[in-house]
């Protein structure tokens, strides 16, 4: 019987941190721009957004969205060599397709 409780003491469940605190830090630094950017540009107003953003637009929008980091963040990450151009400004690009798809209730 004692070998039962250690196993089970051995599992019990520690304190975990939840999915949101497990992102990278470049993540709270770009985040909340994508947000602000999808606010100031992604409104029924603006024909470049609706009903449908084109690929000109969101392209725009992870420029603006890339130099705010860079200059506020003061982070200017390497360009790859590969020529698949620079990482943060992909994951920015894939944080503002994923804000738009939110907004419109895509996924």
């Amino acid at each position: 019987m004692p070998d039962d409780v250690t196993k089970t003491q051995s599992y019990m469940p520690y304190p975990q941190e939840t999915l949101d605190a497990m992102y990278p830090d470049i993540y709270y630094r770009c985040y909340p721009m994508v947000k602000q950017a999808c606010e100031m540009y992604d409104n029924p107003n603006n024909p470049d957004f609706y009903p449908y953003p084109n690929r000109t637009s969101v392209n725009q929008m992870a420029d603006y969205v890339y130099q705010r980091v860079a200059t506020t963040e003061g982070y200017y990450p390497m360009n790859r060599q590969d020529g698949s151009g620079n990482i943060l400004r992909s994951l920015i690009l894939i944080l503002i397709i994923r804000e738009l798809l939110r907004r419109r209730g895509s996924f």
